[in-house]
């Protein structure tokens, strides 16, 4: 089931939703907009492939804060490139045909549509090779401290002390993989727009 033209229509502009619903996270949100760069080669390719982009989201997300930024960016440099944006939690009944596997509400979502409004396809968190270089890193962590306690189980199941120090790690490893990760990010938004 397609988003229609009139419910997309209803989602929030770029500009509303940083004034009005980045709050957790606004420092880095409003960061990862600025420091994110199109290449003329991406402005071009969207030129000629238009798409309208409905983003799902939270603002307490760290994938949220990371993949929409670069929407946005792209919504604002690249011509005919129109977002609008859903926060997932008051918009469920247009988010439930994009849950993961079926049943989990996970985010963000990018839902992609071309100028005939055919669905091209959507995306759901963040790329394959980004989760999979986030495992890598993790199991990369835990062998070189096995003194924390757990550091080998499933997060939910570390001590509290041991879940800090890997979500400490996993956030300097995703910061600074961001340019990367973006890349291969928007690369992935084109192939669904040319899909």
């Amino acid at each position: 089931m397609t988003i229609t033209r009139e419910q997309f229509a209803e989602g929030l502009d770029a500009d509303t939703y940083i004034a009005d619903k980045v709050d957790a996270n606004r420092d880095r949100f409003l960061q990862n907009v600025s420091e994110f760069e199109l290449t003329d080669e991406d402005k071009a390719f969207f030129a000629e492939h238009p798409i309208s982009v409905a983003a799902f989201g939270e603002d307490w997300c760290t994938d949220v804060v990371q993949f929409l930024p670069v929407v946005i960016k792209l919504s604002q440099e690249a011509r005919n490139v129109d977002l609008r944006i859903f926060e997932r939690d008051d918009n469920m009944e247009l988010m439930n045909p994009y849950l993961k596997e079926g049943k989990y509400a996970s985010i963000p979502v990018f839902v992609v549509m071309d100028e005939e409004w055919a669905e091209k396809g959507h995306f759901i968190e963040r790329p394959a090779a980004v989760t999979q270089k986030m495992a890598e890193e993790t199991v990369r962590f835990a062998k070189a401290n096995p003194d924390l306690e757990g550091a080998n189980r499933s997060y939910e199941n570390m001590p509290e002390a041991t879940r800090t120090a890997v979500r400490a790690n996993s956030s300097d490893f995703r910061w600074s993989n961001a340019a990367e990760w973006n890349r291969i990010f928007i690369d992935e938004l084109k192939a669904l727009a040319t899909s």
